[in-house]
C-alpha cells in the first residue's frame, strides 16, 4: 500500500489550495493508493480544512502520523508554483499551468450578477504596496468604481473610498460571492487562489517585489501597481525578512 501523507505548515488558505491538486495526481498519476493530510497541518481558519480537503473526493482523511511538507518560491521557466510543488514532491502528471482544485459546487446569487466588488483583505505579503491612494489612484485612473468592497476581516488590508460593504459568513458564502458577481478585483492573497479554483478570472493587484511564483494562475490579469513603500517601511521590511529566516514556519 502506497500512501502520501501531506503536512501543509502554512495555514492561510491559498496555502493550502497551492497542494490542492496533488492527492487527484498522486492517486491518478503517482500510484499511490492512499493520500492523507497529517493533523499537524496548520490552519489559520477552519473552513479552509472543510473546503479545500475535507470535500476532496481524492483524500482518503486526516492522520496523527506526520506527513512532509515541501515549499518553495523558486519556480522554474516554463512552470507555475502548483507545478513547481507537484514536482518536488516527485508527481508529475505531464502537465503544466495547474490551477488549484477544489470540489464544492458554488451558487449563483442573482443580486450579485451586475456587481463589481473589490476585496482589501490580505496576510501575507502583497508587494511593496500598503496605502489606500495607490489603489483608489488606480481605479480612477482605469475609470473603475466598485459596487461594493469586502468588508475588512481584522488583519492587513487597502480600503479605497467605496460607499457599499458586502460580507460573507463562511468561506462558501464567499466562494458563491466570487462565482456569482461580474467582476473582482483583489490583492495578491487567497481571494485569487480561490478564485482560480472555481475558475473564475479576477484581476490581481500587487506591488513591487512580489515574487513571480504567486502570479500563478493562468486565469487571472495581474498588475503591478508598483511601490509606495516609504524608507520605514522599507526598513521594517528587511527587519521582517532577517527575524523570517530565524523563525521557523508556522501559524501567524
Amino acid at each position: 500500500m502506497k500512501t502520501l501523507i501531506l503536512s501543509i505548515q502554512k495555514g492561510g488558505l491559498g496555502d493550502h489550495l497551492f497542494y490542492s491538486h496533488l492527492p487527484r495526481i498522486a492517486k491518478q498519476y503517482g500510484g499511490f493508493n492512499q493520500v492523507f493530510i497529517s493533523n499537524d497541518s496548520i490552519f489559520r481558519n477552519p473552513d479552509t480544512k472543510k473546503l479545500v480537503w475535507e470535500l476532496n473526493p481524492y483524500l482518503d482523511g486526516f492522520t496523527n502520523d506526520p506527513g512532509f511538507f515541501y515549499f518553495s518560491e523558486n519556480i522554474q521557466d516554463g512552470e507555475n508554483l502548483l507545478d513547481h510543488l507537484m514536482l518536488a514532491y516527485g508527481l508529475d502528471d505531464h502537465k503544466r499551468n495547474h490551477e488549484p482544485e477544489i470540489y464544492y459546487k458554488p451558487k449563483l446569487v442573482e443580486s450579485l450578477i451586475d456587481k463589481t466588488i473589490y476585496d482589501p483583505n490580505y496576510i501575507s505579503y502583497t508587494g511593496d504596496i500598503k496605502y489606500p491612494a495607490t489603489i483608489q489612484n488606480w481605479f480612477n485612473q482605469n475609470n473603475i468604481t466598485p459596487s461594493a468592497q469586502m468588508k475588512v476581516l481584522g488583519g492587513r488590508s487597502i480600503s479605497i473610498n467605496c460607499a457599499n460593504t458586502l460580507s460573507t459568513p463562511d468561506i462558501f458564502k464567499f466562494c458563491d460571492l466570487l462565482y456569482s458577481a461580474k467582476s473582482i478585483y483583489c490583492l495578491s492573497t487567497g481571494t485569487g487562489t480561490l478564485a482560480a479554483a472555481l475558475q473564475k478570472p479576477v484581476t490581481v493587484l500587487y506591488g513591487e517585489g512580489l515574487q513571480k511564483a504567486y502570479r500563478h494562475s493562468g486565469l487571472h490579469r495581474y498588475v503591478n501597481v508598483g511601490s509606495d513603500f516609504t524608507l520605514l517601511d522599507r526598513a521594517k521590511k528587511w527587519l521582517t525578512k532577517q527575524l523570517g529566516q530565524i523563525m521557523p514556519i508556522g501559524k501567524k
